[in-house]
C-alpha cells in the first residue's frame, strides 16, 4: 500500500514538472527594460478646455499622465518636409488625448528629475495621434528612436503574447504581459472615424502612449487602457502618420468615404434593384471625404474593393488576418493616393468606379466634429451671441447629448446639410459636399443665447435659433455676420431665423447698438466681442 502511495506521488510530481516545463516553454521571454530608458519618456500634461456655452471662458485645469515614444520621421523622396518638422530630428509620439487643449506639456526622462517642456508639432485628433518636439538639446542626449515592426497575426500561440511597460514611479520601470484578443476596426466617436486597432487583454498597468512589444519588437502604441483591456494602433498606421507629418498641409490617414449597413430588408433590395443573394454592403450615406466619396451615391450596393470581394457583413479575406472588416485593408493594402476600383450595383446594373484612396478630413463636414486646439469662434452684437454649430457645442448637454440636445440641431449633424429659405418661404438644401468644392462647406450659424441688456429686452429667452439672414443677407458662415451688420435697413438691424425658433425675426436699433455692445463687454467682463 505504501509503495502504491509512493508511486502515485512520484507520478504526480512528474506530471506537475512536465506541465511546469511545458508552460515555461510556451511563455515568451520578457523583453529587456533597459533599452526603453532611452526610447520612452514620461509625460504629464495640464489641459484646459474651452467652455463652448460661454466661449470666452475656460474650464478648470485637469492633468493627465502617460508616455511618449522617441521616433524619427521616415525618409521619403516624395514627401515635402514642412517648416515645423525635420526628418533628421527626433520627436516624441503620443496620443492626441494626452495633449489636446494642453496649456503645458512636461516630459521627464528616466534618471533626470527635472521635466522638460514640450510643444505640439502635429496632432491628428481623428486618429488619436500627436507628435511633440523639445527644443533643449540636453533632453535628447543618449535617446534613440524605436525601430518599428509589423504585428504578427495569431497564427500560433506565441504570436498572442505581447508586452508593454508598467511604470510604478519615475524610478520603477517594469514590464507587464498580455495577449492579443483580436484585430478590429475601432470607431472613434468624437471624430466619427474608423481605424484598424488591436484589442488586447491582460493589460492593466499601462496607459496612453505606452509601447506595444511582440517578440522583442515594437509593433504598436497603446491608445487607451483600463479594466484589463487596451486598444493599440499598429506600427503600419503609426508609420503612415509619421510620413504624413512631414507634409504641408498635414492630411490624416486613409479612411472610407461612406456609411454602410447590411441590406436592411427585401423591399429596399427591390427598390434599388439589388440581385437576391448577391454578397455586398448597402451604402446608406456618402461622407464628404474619404475613399469612394467622389464616386459613390446613396443606395449603391458595394460588392468589391479592388481585388477583395465583400461579404454581407462587410468583410474581406485579408492576406494576414483572415476574414476581417474591409477597413483593415487601410492598414497595409491601401494607402492614401493609391488608385482603387470599386464595383457596385446601381439601379440594377453592375458598374465599375475608379477612384483614389482618400484620407479623413476634419473640416469636411457642415457641422464640424469635436475640435481641439482651437478657441471657439463667436460674434456678439447687441447681446446676441452668434456661434457655429459644432459637436463641441452639442456635447454641452452632457454624456447623453444624443438624446438631450435639441433634436433639430442633432439632425443637422446627422444629415450633414444646412438649409436656407428661398423667396417663397420653402426650405431647400443649400449645400451638398463634393470633392470639387474648393472651400469649406457652409456652417450652421446659431444665436445660442442672448446676453441681457436694455437693448434686447423681450428677446432674452431666445436660444439655439438658426440664423438665416442678417439685414437681408444670407448667413453661410460666422464671418458673414459682422459683414452683414454693416448694412442696416432703415435705422434697424434685422435678424431672421429658421422657423421653429421662439421668434422668426428680431430688430435692433442701429443708434443704440454700439452703446449696448460697450455695456455688455464691461458688465460681463468679456475680453472681446468678436473671435473669428
Amino acid at each position: 500500500m505504501r509503495k502504491k502511495h509512493l508511486l502515485f506521488s512520484f507520478m504526480g510530481c512528474s506530471l506537475f514538472g512536465t506541465i511546469f516545463l511545458f508552460t515555461c516553454a510556451l511563455q515568451a521571454k520578457s523583453p529587456e527594460i533597459k533599452p526603453w530608458f532611452h526610447q520612452a519618456v514620461l509625460l504629464k500634461t495640464y489641459q484646459q478646455s474651452y467652455d463652448w456655452r460661454i466661449p470666452w471662458e475656460k474650464r478648470d485645469i485637469r492633468t493627465q499622465t502617460g508616455m511618449a515614444i522617441v521616433v524619427r520621421l521616415p525618409q521619403s523622396s516624395k514627401s515635402k518636409v514642412s517648416e515645423s518638422v525635420d526628418s533628421q530630428t527626433l520627436y516624441l509620439l503620443t496620443t492626441a488625448e494626452m495633449v489636446a487643449d494642453a496649456t503645458l506639456i512636461e516630459a521627464t526622462r528616466k534618471g533626470i528629475r527635472k521635466p522638460f517642456q514640450a510643444k505640439l508639432v502635429v496632432m491628428d485628433y481623428a486618429a488619436n495621434l500627436a507628435l511633440l518636439q523639445i527644443e533643449k538639446a540636453k533632453f535628447w542626449g543618449n535617446l534613440s528612436p524605436v525601430e518599428w515592426a509589423p504585428v504578427k497575426s495569431r497564427t500560433n500561440s506565441d504570436a498572442n503574447n505581447i508586452y508593454t511597460l508598467k511604470i510604478k514611479s519615475q524610478d520603477e520601470w517594469d514590464m507587464e504581459s498580455g495577449i492579443i484578443d483580436r484585430m478590429a476596426v475601432g470607431h472613434r466617436e468624437v471624430s466619427d472615424a474608423w481605424f484598424p486597432l488591436l484589442k488586447l487583454r491582460g493589460v492593466s498597468q499601462s496607459g496612453q502612449g505606452y509601447p506595444l512589444l511582440q517578440d522583442n519588437e515594437t509593433v504598436g502604441m497603446i491608445l487607451e487602457a483600463g479594466g484589463g483591456e487596451a486598444k493599440a494602433m499598429q506600427a503600419e498606421m503609426l508609420l503612415e502618420f509619421l510620413r504624413h507629418a512631414s507634409n504641408e498641409p498635414y492630411r490624416s490617414l486613409a479612411h472610407r468615404g461612406f456609411i454602410w449597413q447590411r441590406l436592411p430588408q427585401g423591399s429596399t433590395a427591390d427598390y434599388f434593384q439589388i440581385p437576391s443573394g448577391k454578397p455586398g454592403i448597402w451604402v446608406s450615406r456618402v461622407l464628404p471625404y474619404g475613399t469612394g466619396s467622389d464616386v459613390l451615391i446613396h443606395g449603391d450596393y458595394l460588392t468589391k474593393i479592388g481585388k477583395w470581394t465583400l461579404s454581407h457583413d462587410g468583410k474581406v479575406k485579408h492576406p494576414e488576418w483572415g476574414l476581417s472588416l474591409f477597413d483593415l485593408l487601410f492598414l497595409d493594402q491601401l494607402k492614401v493616393g493609391d488608385s482603387v476600383v470599386l464595383e457596385v450595383i446601381r439601379a440594377g446594373k453592375p458598374i465599375v468606379l475608379k477612384t483614389k484612396v482618400s484620407a479623413y478630413e476634419e473640416d469636411g463636414r457642415t457641422v464640424p466634429l469635436k475640435r481641439v486646439g482651437h478657441s471657439p469662434r463667436y460674434v456678439i452684437q447687441g447681446g446676441f451671441l452668434f456661434q457655429e454649430l459644432t459637436l463641441n457645442y452639442l456635447r454641452m448637454w452632457g454624456a447623453n447629448w444624443r438624446t438631450r440636445a435639441p433634436m433639430r440641431l442633432r439632425l443637422f449633424l446627422e444629415q450633414n446639410k444646412t438649409v436656407m429659405i428661398d423667396g417663397k418661404n420653402k426650405t431647400s438644401d443649400s449645400y451638398s459636399a463634393t470633392k470639387d468644392s474648393t472651400e469649406l462647406p457652409p456652417r450652421i450659424v446659431l444665436v445660442t443665447q442672448v446676453i441681457p441688456d436694455p437693448l434686447n429686452i423681450g428677446y432674452q429667452e431666445l436660444s439655439n435659433a438658426i440664423v438665416l439672414q442678417v439685414n437681408g443677407r444670407y448667413i453661410n458662415r460666422l464671418k458673414d455676420v459682422p459683414d452683414a451688420f454693416l448694412y442696416p435697413q432703415d435705422d434697424f438691424h434685422r435678424i431672421d431665423f429658421l422657423p421653429g425658433a421662439e421668434r422668426l425675426s428680431v430688430v435692433l436699433p442701429v443708434a443704440e447698438l454700439e452703446k449696448s455692445n460697450r455695456r455688455i463687454k464691461n458688465n460681463f467682463r468679456i475680453p472681446k466681442l468678436q473671435a473669428l
